[in-house]
């Protein structure tokens, strides 16, 4: 149970908490709502280098995420977990072919 569900039933038991108690958490509650709307430092950086996978991904060739990594000049693992985000998005789709490493294009 997440913390803004906590806060959502409390804030819904007016029988149990006076309503100063219930003002406190409908503040928590604006306060997680500010949180996640800013996107991290991270995110920002990680949209441009979609951006550029993207690019790459261009002229419709799979590619590995071994390949990208080295055309982006970033590790495997970066590139593999940007990939599987977009594949999430539908943004790049994937092929995994038994044991070859997995394939990724355009969606």
């Amino acid at each position: 149970m997440t913390k803004r569900e906590v806060l959502t039933k409390a804030v819904a038991m007016v029988d149990v908490f006076s309503t100063e108690e219930i003002e406190v958490f409908e503040k928590m509650i604006k306060g997680l709502d500010k949180k996640s709307s800013k996107p991290t430092k991270n995110q920002v950086a990680n949209e441009g280098l979609k951006a550029d996978i993207l690019a790459i991904l261009e002229d419709g060739k799979a590619r590995t995420a071994t390949e990208i990594a080295n055309e982006l000049g970033v590790t495997v693992q970066k590139a593999s977990a940007l990939l599987r985000q977009m594949v999430g998005d539908t943004v790049a789709k994937t092929e995994a072919k038994g044991k070859a490493p997995a394939t990724f294009a355009r969606a």
